[in-house]
């Protein structure tokens, strides 16, 4: 009788260790998801290139027809800024987006979808590598197809831009920051 208590003690162990050390998987083996990177630009074949964005700016909300209001925002990097005229000065790279609402609300949170028709929940997206105030030159890539979300998190705005350019090339990138008026 002993030896049969001592037998089922010690499977009693064994099967507990046993169950203990197979049931419970380490968070550590858990997938890790894609890092998500912010204010940062891809663009190109294959999204081979980038750029920063560092600031937002903003321009008056028009109302362009009854109920259809538009919203001119710029994403921009280190070397533009608000100039003295209420313009962007310097020369860097540079998004300009027009989003279409149906509020007298500048930067209206949803998603828009990159169209060239100015209707309510749409958008026109370009882009410029070399934007320079001082010339009457610049002329952006502009965005034919995708999306654009804007929703609000803890006092900023994240602005994402998921779309196809005029050449064919995908465009994608976050910007997390505030928005300053021209």
């Amino acid at each position: 009788m002993k030896n049969n208590i001592l037998k089922n003690i010690i499977f009693s162990i064994v099967t507990l260790f046993v169950f203990s050390s197979i049931s419970c998987d380490s968070d550590d083996d858990l997938p890790v998801g894609p890092t998500i990177i912010l204010n940062s630009f891809c663009y190109g074949l294959d999204s081979a290139n980038s750029f920063e964005t560092t600031s937002g700016f903003y321009t008056d909300l028009q109302e362009i027809r009854s109920g259809v209001f538009k919203s001119n925002i710029f994403l921009t990097d280190e070397n533009i800024t608000n100039g003295t005229n209420g313009e962007l000065d310097g020369v860097g790279s540079l998004i300009e987006l027009n989003l279409y609402g149906n509020q007298n609300n500048l930067l209206q949170r949803g998603t828009y979808r990159i169209d060239n028709l100015e209707e309510v929940g749409n958008a026109g997206v370009s882009y410029l590598i070399d934007f320079d105030s001082t010339s009457t030159s610049n002329r952006g890539i502009i965005l034919v197809s995708g999306y654009v979300s804007v929703s609000s998190y803890q006092g900023g705005v994240f602005v994402e831009i998921d779309g196809e350019d005029s050449n064919g090339d995908r465009f994608h990138g976050i910007f997390y920051g505030s928005f300053t008026a021209l």
